[in-house]
């Protein structure tokens, strides 16, 4: 695709806009942010072309921007012979940080769930109603394990975690979030709202949610959600394990532990 710089796109040599208003500030705030959203959501270091074309920015805006990114110390350059980027070791320890009190309340029972089904176990709360984001990982005791880096973002609809913020939402926002454009991740993700809300209602009424390789491929899971102490979710606590572990007849057990999780994580918040 071949991009054109329009005057609003004019740039100073470090990537920062000249300040001619609030409006042009703003734009390329928001432009940084795209770009460290895209290097998070790849988790692997990205050149600047691809950028772009992702993007759909011109190449040299996205390189000043990727610059100036670097000398605030929130990107870098990888160690590849080719010039590739990738986020920070101060960005994700930010990511990593944040919301301290849940994490700090949650991890000792996340380990628990680690130790007692030896999977992966995650930790991830909603950003808006938009997404998920990754905010704690408890890894697997096996050598082959489902990974996500701790930033990463998955869909409501894709995900056990997802669908199990949804069952603990009113009925008006669950339509409306599945009302919109729904993205066909992989094979088995479902875009059919019916299907989507049945799903959800089942969820609803169990406890707890379950993904087969719906957000990754050959990576099944089973969540529950976090809530605060008016009963709105919060955050919700994943089971994560590669298909060739994932045993339907053990989904109960499964649901069970990590709805038990869910709920001595709420008790302690609202507590």
């Amino acid at each position: 695709m071949t991009h054109v710089e329009r005057p609003d796109d004019t740039e100073t040599a470090d990537g920062v806009q000249p300040s001619t208003g609030g409006q042009s500030g703003t734009q390329t705030l928001i432009r940084g942010l795209r770009i460290l959203e895209a290097m998070a959501d790849l988790e692997r270091p990205i050149g600047v072309g691809e950028l772009s074309r992702r993007l759909e920015l011109p190449k040299s805006t996205v390189q000043r921007l990727l610059r100036t990114l670097a000398q605030e110390g929130w990107a870098q350059t990888s160690s590849a012979p080719v010039t590739r980027w990738e986020l920070s070791p101060r960005l994700l320890s930010i990511a990593r940080s944040g919301p301290t009190d849940l994490r700090e309340v949650a991890l000792p029972h996340l380990n628990s769930l680690g130790a007692r089904s030896g999977e992966t176990i995650h930790l991830v709360v909603p950003d808006r109603d938009v997404q998920l984001v990754l905010i704690e990982r408890v890894d697997s005791i096996h050598p082959i394990r489902s990974f996500n880096a701790i930033g990463a973002s998955t869909l409501f609809h894709t995900s056990a975690g997802g669908k199990a913020v949804m069952a603990r939402l009113p009925d008006d926002e669950v339509r409306a979030m599945l009302a919109r454009p729904l993205q066909k991740v992989m094979p088995n993700t479902s875009i059919d709202p019916q299907h989507l809300l049945h799903q959800v209602l089942e969820a609803r009424e169990r406890g707890y949610a379950v993904n087969i390789s719906e957000n990754r491929e050959h990576v099944c899971a089973v969540g529950a959600a976090v809530v605060n102490k008016s009963g709105r979710p919060i955050a919700a606590v994943v089971i994560s394990m590669p298909d060739i572990r994932f045993e339907p007849a053990r989904l109960p057990e499964w649901g069970g532990w990590v709805r038990e999780t869910a709920k001595a994580i709420s008790d302690e918040i609202v507590a």
